[in-house]
């Protein structure tokens, strides 16, 4: 046996075989079966600690806490698993767009509301809240028109389905008559934005709708190209969500938080409506897509390209836009490193020149804002700081919930007195607001 296996090493027959094992190994760990994404609360958001507020008062007739319902809306293709299963939608993409509602559990079987509701009220929270998805169930789906994008502003169903009956009774319930729709970036599976946009719904007191858009990305960073692509080929599914949610009577404002690659998405689908209404003005386009507030945090795009969306009259298509950047956000940077152009998120050394970044500040619909100052902005790789960072949080949601422009939510100007950031007294003041 000796004889043979020093025969095999002097004749270097080993080498292939540890390159198959070597590549055995690799499809073993990277295409092992996909696992649920999990996710707990929140850290609680400056605005809500100490009891400064309570959102829980009174919660609206339909919510029957800790289950909520969140409406989705995805273009990933169904799996063969039972459909009460989170992963029935995988990731390779579709040519439809599903829209349906995931029932979210907050905490264990064994809690109780009134327990969760403290604590996620608590700046030092001593409750861990779980959040998970125990059922799900398709509602509509739409199979986009070919070759009908003139119509998208003059047609009308002659009906309503099933969704827009679901989303017409939510706000039946809800004074606020306003639609959130939360787009994640890359690396995620069905189950992450639906669960993001849940707790964020939680944070604003369950009011309105709240419509997690889950687009097809996958789960490993060796997919970032591929996921740049789909990024661009989901785009349409949601410039068409867009145009089918503005056309509901009963929806007054769309408000649209993106996070990361979710950036890529939702620029193109507003760039794209932009082109299409080439005619209208920016109060015609208003009155017919009812978009307010459209938020990019930590947004993965190419700086110039999103710039030079700007020449189209893109800033027409919101009320307010804005932006949120981390010049420590190290995903970001590794980004620059991989495409050799500054990301919108953390612009760096190789951002905008001063003239430019002055002409941006002379855009009156954009905002820009830098967390570097922010708590907890920087924990992990200081890329997900929208729900990490309590004071981020906190502007995010005065910003949705109340419009407030960012002198009112407690900012400060730069030194430069082109971007915004967080003080050192940013939670004081947040007192003070709430207080008055």
């Amino acid at each position: 046996m000796g004889t043979k296996l020093r025969y095999l090493l002097k004749k270097k027959i080993w080498i292939p075989l540890l390159v198959v094992c070597a590549i055995a190994g690799y499809l073993f760990v990277y295409n092992r079966p996909i696992e649920l994404q999990k996710a707990t609360l929140m850290s609680t958001p400056v605005m809500y600690r100490d009891g400064l507020t309570r959102p829980y008062t009174r919660l609206p007739d339909d919510i029957a806490a800790p289950n909520v319902n969140v409406f989705y809306a995805t273009d990933r293709q169904p799996t063969d698993a039972a459909i009460i299963n989170p992963l029935f939608y995988g990731n390779d993409r579709s040519m439809n767009l599903f829209l349906g509602q995931a029932t979210v559990r907050f905490g264990d079987e064994d809690m109780q509301w009134n327990a969760i509701e403290e604590a996620s009220l608590r700046k030092d929270r001593d409750l861990v809240i779980p959040l998970e998805i125990v059922k799900n169930h398709v509602i509509h789906t739409i199979d986009p028109p070919i070759g009908a994008l003139e119509t998208f502003f003059q047609a009308r169903e002659s009906g309503k389905d099933p969704f827009t009956n679901a989303l017409e009774k939510r706000l039946s319930h809800s004074e606020n008559k306003d639609i959130y729709i939360f787009v994640p970036g890359f690396k995620v599976d069905f189950t992450y934005p639906v669960l993001v946009a849940a707790e964020l719904w939680h944070y604003l007191g369950y009011s309105g709708v709240f419509i997690a858009y889950s687009w097809p990305s996958r789960q490993r960073i060796r997919d970032y190209l591929s996921d740049v692509e789909t990024a661009a080929f989901t785009a349409q599914h949601f410039r068409l969500l867009l145009l089918y949610l503005a056309r509901i009577d009963d929806v007054e404002r769309i408000h649209i938080l993106s996070y990361s690659a979710g950036a890529r998405i939702v620029s193109q689908a507003l760039h794209e409506i932009r082109l299409m209404v080439q005619g209208l003005t920016a109060a015609e386009i208003n009155a017919r897509l009812k978009l307010d507030r459209v938020i990019f945090t930590a947004p993965d795009i190419d700086m110039m390209l999103f710039a030079a969306r700007y020449r189209d009259g893109f800033e027409d298509i919101a009320n307010t836009i804005t932006i949120y950047t981390n010049a420590n956000d190290t995903a970001l940077n590794w980004a620059l490193r991989f495409f050799g152009w500054p990301r919108l998120g953390a612009p760096g050394e190789m951002g905008l020149t001063p003239e430019e970044l002055k002409a941006l500040e002379g855009i009156r619909k954009t905002e820009s804002i830098d967390v570097a100052a922010a708590e907890e902005a920087a924990t992990g790789n200081g890329h997900g700081y929208f729900i990490k960072s309590p004071w981020v949080s906190t502007d995010i949601l005065l910003n949705l919930k109340h419009g407030l422009n960012p002198s009112q939510r407690g900012l400060s100007r730069s030194q430069d007195g082109i971007v915004w950031e967080f003080p050192d007294t940013y939670p004081e003041k947040i007192k003070n607001l709430i207080r008055r």
